[in-house]
């Protein structure tokens, strides 16, 4: 190239960028918002000469009318998937196994590309996890806290920088919990790691200031406050939106004869609820013969404000269900998503604007 056309052409290129960026006054902006489900499903496949089953599935459009329509299906490495776990701050999908063979003790991550496909990351592996149920993340900590019984004791395994792990590693932390209790899920608000409690009157356990403690080891770890559901039998997920301020938790029974009966409890003004320990009441309850709910063992709320709804996974309906996050009683879902034959164990939610 000889000096003489050099700064013609640098003319021309930057008039060429400047129309190119310039947007006609007739052309719509263009959103920016997510709002993504990430689904993980139990099966797996045993029959190494079968086709193995996609066991996350990504729905890109979980706001729209048309939920469930534009869908991809993803292979990860675990033996049955189990809890799912996404924060935008990780740019990670957490994924825990159900230890469905021998050693798969193991949680896995996959990255997460700019439009939500997936790509396997790394794997977490410690021999003595043991079907680990709740995932929760922390961004400014960057650590990961997998909820799971350990040895018959309830506990906690913290991973510092999860995203990067990929071999058998022992935890960089181990909460151990007092009594026999069964938790399951896991979140974190204001710095309190939030615990969903099983069996009869269930609810959730409190622990304060616990995700800030630097001891490598704790146990007897007693809760600052505990809330308990009067009736409750089998809570296991639960979701937090403290935008709106609204907690959701899952539930159902087993009556002697026929189908489960599945219900999700949802309590207006969490951050009152959340200061005192003991009975707490539902403000509202989805539950009855036209919800289609059997045994929901996930929920997550769409924390945006002014969001709609909140997603439910039931793997006993083998259904992924969206309700309005103002129903109440024997509703049916405002949309379905279902794999046919297949059983949706947990889920979460990308929602940002």
């Amino acid at each position: 190239m000889t000096y003489r056309w050099l700064l013609p052409l640098v003319f021309l290129g930057a008039l060429t960028l400047f129309t190119a960026c310039e947007m006609n006054d007739d052309e719509p902006a263009k959103s920016s918002a997510i709002s993504r489900l990430y689904v993980s499903y139990s099966d797996y496949q045993f029959d190494i000469n079968r086709p193995k089953i996609y066991n996350v599935s990504i729905v890109s459009n979980a706001d729209s009318s048309d939920f469930g329509l534009l869908k991809l299906d993803f292979l990860s490495p675990a033996a049955g998937g189990s809890a799912i776990y996404f924060h935008p701050g990780a740019q990670t999908v957490f994924q825990s196994s159900l230890n469905r063979t021998e050693r798969d003790s193991t949680v896995y991550s996959m990255y997460v590309g700019q439009t939500g496909q997936l790509t396997n990351r790394g794997k977490i592996i410690y021999e003595r996890m043991v079907s680990p149920r709740g995932l929760v993340f922390h961004p400014f900590l960057d650590k990961l806290y997998v909820v799971q019984m350990l040895d018959g004791t309830p506990s906690v395994l913290v991973y510092d920088r999860p995203r990067g792990i990929d071999r058998q590693i022992i935890p960089s932390q181990i909460f151990e919990f007092a009594g026999s209790k069964l938790y399951f899920d896991a979140t974190i608000v204001n710095s309190n790691l939030i615990l969903s409690r099983q069996g009869a009157n269930g609810g959730l356990d409190i622990f304060e200031k616990l995700i800030s403690a630097r001891d490598i080891a704790l146990n007897n770890i007693q809760p600052t406050r505990s809330l308990t559901v009067t009736g409750a039998n089998n809570i296991q997920g639960v979701s937090i939106d403290t935008v709106n301020n609204v907690l959701a938790m899952t539930d159902y029974s087993t009556p002697t004869s026929g189908d489960p009966v599945g219900r999700i409890l949802i309590f207006e003004n969490f951050s009152e609820i959340s200061k005192a320990s003991g009975t707490i009441t539902p403000t509202r309850i989805i539950t009855g013969a036209n919800t289609k709910l059997k045994g929901p063992t996930d929920v997550d709320l769409d924390f945006r404000q002014d969001s709609k709804y909140l997603y439910v996974a039931d793997p006993v309906s083998k259904a992924v269900y969206r309700f309005d996050k103002n129903a109440e009683g024997d509703v049916a879902p405002n949309a379905t998503f279902e794999r046919t034959g297949l059983s949706p164990i947990s889920l979460s939610l990308d929602a940002r604007n």
